[in-house]
């Protein structure tokens, strides 16, 4: 009887699709990859996986080695065949017991200095102070005690220490930038630190690593990592107010809706210069100058804003600001604001440079 049966075409399908599949689970170089260190940190960190992973490739080969030695070497050929017996060999039972137990101390003594050397207390020395907050679902990252606030993207100069505050706003988070340092949580009440570190310029895709709500895969960041020259340049634009728009604009226009209360948006966010005051969500006075938002789920650019602000709902369940603009429309929560209001306001924040 034939229980399984696929045309030939299905099959070939099948097949292309699995070796897609099995192709895009093997690729290396991915923005989150432990194993593609690119601080000192890191690698030491990978150096103790590969060590532990190898230590495991010999054990496992040794015994299932010696399993299958043992099935063809010792099999019963006879029916009233019994084997040799070993129950109560003293030597055998201390040989399989000790090297297990070596191997484990040796683990563990490996995994203590690699706990040591990455450890918040052991950062090459003195580094400029940050603290990031963890929100859901995206991270706020405050600089110079707090006069500076930006959110999704962390700057950072080469070749310098960050020494980081991890707090969080509410529930338990977990900040991670797999090639540069390991996890460390962040939790409500209380303060954790740890630091980062990297002489490589470039940008470094990091992730919220403790389940926090239904957006928590969405709570991502970047790590931005700049000259000294640059990022100085970058600091001291973020601490100068934006530009005033034009009178009569599209942009002056989005700026008037922003700071009318009646949209809200005052109450969360905040813009320097502006009455825009708020701390719940994360602070717009440089918006454009982020290269994503929405706890970087999305490139900052003028289609995805759009799409943001007229049904944030459906990009991300749940967010705050879809709650809070659900009540300027009862009768169509998901869709508050007008065309031509998200234009304007697109406008206004795309010129928040």
């Amino acid at each position: 009887m034939r229980l399984f049966w696929v045309k030939k075409g299905h099959f070939l399908a099948i097949l292309v699709a699995s070796l897609a599949l099995f192709l895009s689970g093997c690729a290396t170089g991915l923005p989150q990859d432990m194993l593609t260190p690119n601080s000192p940190a890191a690698q030491d960190t990978a150096s103790l996986f590969y060590l532990i992973f190898w230590i495991s490739v010999v054990v496992f080969i040794l015994v299932e080695g010696l399993l299958v030695w043992f099935v063809l070497r010792y099999q019963r050929r006879a029916h009233d065949e019994h084997p040799e017996q070993y129950h109560g060999n003293t030597s055998l039972e201390i040989t399989w017991t000790v090297i297990p137990a070596l191997i484990l101390i040796v683990v563990f003594a490996l995994t203590l200095r690699t706990m040591g050397t990455t450890g918040a207390t052991q950062a090459p020395g003195q580094g400029i102070p940050i603290t990031v907050a963890g929100h859901q679902w995206w991270w706020e990252i405050q600089y110079n005690d707090g006069q500076i606030k930006t959110a999704s993207e962390l700057h950072m100069p080469s070749n310098q220490v960050m020494n980081l505050t991890l707090i969080s706003e509410n529930v338990i988070h977990s900040f991670w930038v797999p090639r540069l340092m390991g996890k460390t949580d962040t939790m409500p009440g209380h303060q954790n630190q740890t630091w980062l570190y990297t002489s490589e310029l470039g940008s470094y895709d990091g992730q919220c690593a403790e389940f926090c709500g239904n957006q928590h895969a969405n709570m991502l960041f970047r790590v931005i990592v700049q000259s000294p020259q640059e990022f100085e340049a970058w600091l001291a634009n973020q601490a100068a107010p934006p530009v005033e728009p034009a009178s009569g604009t599209l942009e002056a226009h989005g700026k008037e809706l922003i700071t009318n209360p009646q949209y809200f948006c005052t109450t969360c966010h905040t813009i320097q210069g502006t009455p825009a005051v708020g701390v719940t969500g994360p602070n717009l006075t440089h918006f454009a100058s982020r290269g994503c938002f929405a706890g970087c789920m999305f490139e900052n650019n003028t289609e995805n804003l759009t799409a943001w602000l007229t049904n944030s709902n459906a990009l991300k369940p749940g967010n705050i600001m879809a709650k809070t603009l659900a009540q300027r429309n009862p009768q169509d929560p998901n869709h508050p604001l007008t065309p031509d209001e998200v234009q304007a306001l697109v406008a206004y924040l795309s010129s928040l440079k």
